[in-house]
């Protein structure tokens, strides 16, 4: 199976302030190509929170004069789009992000299929006392730099690359936005 892995890292708490992205693309478990770039947030989206950035390192200064998401959405789109399944760890986080943005863009609709790596290393791991990117690396021996999009894209593809997808949690994300 073809697996894109997906995630990003965001300024603040507004939904499509997307600073970072990362995406992985591992066939059978080998990566094949990998990709990340730092975003400028949208106009009004700029700011950085002191704590977002103690967590992914990432400061206005390092993302001023990126592009803003709509530059990098062909080449992600591409990417996404060449997977049989996109992976995800907590997909609704990255996904309600990914909807907002592409909405601030007025960009065309897209839609692909995806799994969340949380919701299956619940399923198939409810003894661990955490289901986080980091401890489910752990579990599976796969060494990251946590929130580095690039590094947390990979480590989630190669995790579900060892999971598996289970029955019942391929998922359809499509949205409605018309450019």
């Amino acid at each position: 199976m073809r697996l894109a892995g997906l995630d990003f890292e965001t300024a603040n708490g507004k939904l499509g302030s997307i600073c970072a992205v990362g995406c992985a693309i591992l066939d059978t478990g080998a990566v094949m190509e990998r990709k990340e770039w730092l975003v400028c947030p949208h106009h009004g989206y700029r700011w950085m929170r002191e704590d977002f950035t103690e967590i992914h390192g990432i400061t206005y200064w390092d993302v001023c004069n990126c592009g803003e998401f709509d530059c990098i959405w062909p080449d992600l789109r591409r990417m996404l789009l060449s997977a049989d399944c996109v992976a995800i760890h907590n997909a609704s986080f990255d996904l309600g992000h990914l909807r907002s943005v592409l909405a601030l863009y007025e960009l065309p609709s897209v839609e692909f299929d995806y799994v969340d790596s949380l919701m299956i290393s619940r399923r198939l791991f409810p003894e661990m006392p955490s289901h986080s990117l980091d401890m489910m690396a752990e579990r599976f021996g796969i060494t990251f730099r946590h929130h580095n999009a690039l590094e947390d894209a990979t480590a989630c593809a190669s995790i579900v690359a060892r999971m598996g997808v289970p029955d019942g949690f391929l998922r359809h994300f499509a949205t409605n936005v018309q450019a």
